[in-house]
């Protein structure tokens, strides 16, 4: 069971947009703060934190129904 949610997850992750994968992989796993990646991206840390926070929700929807 855990390997098919890890699988699912992977593909969820490949169906992402660059951006979206890249701040949530980022903050996530590589704990940079929403200050740092809004200096990355020129971004409000708002702004980043609202792609963050839509990415996860559509990470657990996805999950959940098994699509995104």
């Amino acid at each position: 069971y855990m390997q098919l949610e890890n699988d699912r997850l992977v593909e969820v992750l490949f169906e992402l947009s660059e951006r979206e994968k890249y701040i949530f992989l980022q903050h996530t796993l590589g704990e940079k703060s929403f200050e740092m990646l809004a200096q990355e991206f020129e971004l409000s840390y708002k702004g980043v934190a609202a792609v963050y926070y839509r990415t996860m929700k559509k990470i657990r929807k996805a999950m959940r129904r098994g699509e995104l």
